[in-house]
């Protein structure tokens, strides 16, 4: 059998060539036990030779174990190194098939995460859409609302011109009245001052006034005490202001011919005297009476 066919057996079934290498050892273990068994005297030189035989080919079949085994320890190395190998680059593959598998679930929820923006926005853009259409609609109502207004606002300002001149002429007439109402009362009144200064003005009313001073005079003087100091023929200006009861709101002198004294006590005679006689008519009554006191 030659090398080149045997490992051509080897290489595509090793099973059956170990198998046939089992039946040689065994046919040849049969032979060598045979011989040896087997005496044959007649044939020395023969015996010899055949067990010389039965051991070169003892020595071939070893030789061809050992390159079995030799073979079989290198194709075992070989395939381990190629196991190792695979096991490397299935390692390898399997690390890329992760990373293929992350980098694909990666990419399905950035995907996800569009789909889902481009949801999202697809929705804003629709409601901003809407919003938009609405407050067109609105725009176009409240144009609508505003020339209406606009309009209703020009009738009402034309109304309230005619209204505003048909008040300026009522107006310019109510003045007029007012104003000829305030001649006329104004001439009334004018007439009446008149009438009134004529009737103050006569000798009756001169009368009743001198005779109201009098007594105002003489009620200040029933109320005055003498001082001390004071001398024969002193006088006083007196200047009385009183409300329409008679009471006196301020009094105050003015030339005095009497001393500091004198002066003081017909001012505190004025006060005490308060509130001052009533008039003898209405019409004589005066706010300001003014008198020169001669006690």
């Amino acid at each position: 059998m030659k090398e080149g066919s045997l490992f051509g057996i080897i290489r595509y079934d090793s099973k059956a060539f170990y198998i046939a290498v089992a039946i040689h050892v065994v046919i040849l273990l049969v032979l060598i036990i045979s011989v040896s068994l087997s005496p044959r005297p007649d044939a020395p030189q023969k015996q010899v030779e055949t067990v010389q035989a039965v051991i070169v080919d003892s020595q071939i079949v070893q030789a061809e174990l050992d390159k079995i085994k030799k073979h079989e320890a290198t194709k075992k190395y070989n395939e381990k190194q190629r196991l190792k190998r695979l096991a490397a680059k299935a390692r390898k593959e399997e690390k890329k098939r992760k990373q293929a598998i992350k980098n694909r679930k990666l990419e399905e929820k950035r995907l996800a995460n569009l789909k889902k923006k481009r949801l999202a926005d697809e929705k804003i853009r629709k409601i901003e859409s809407k919003k938009l259409a609405d407050l067109k609609k609105k725009n176009q109502q409240l144009e609508q609302q505003r020339q209406a207004e606009q309009q209703r606002l020009s009738v009402l300002q034309k109304k309230r011109e005619q209204e505003e001149l048909a008040r300026e002429n009522a107006k310019k007439a109510e003045v007029d009245r007012v104003r000829r109402a305030a001649e006329a009362k104004a001439l009334k009144k004018k007439l009446a001052e008149e009438e009134r200064e004529r009737y103050l003005n006569s000798s009756k009313m001169k009368k009743l006034r001198s005779q109201y001073v009098k007594l105002i005079e003489r009620h200040v003087e029933k109320k005055w005490i003498k001082p001390a100091s004071s001398s024969k023929g002193m006088s006083c200006v007196v200047n009385i202001t009183q409300n329409r009861a008679g009471t006196v709101l301020s009094v105050n002198t003015g030339q005095c011919s009497g001393n500091k004294a004198f002066q003081l006590s017909v001012e505190r005679a004025v006060r005490r005297a308060s509130p001052l006689p009533d008039p003898p008519s209405n019409d004589v009554f005066d706010r300001t009476i003014r008198f020169v006191f001669k006690p």
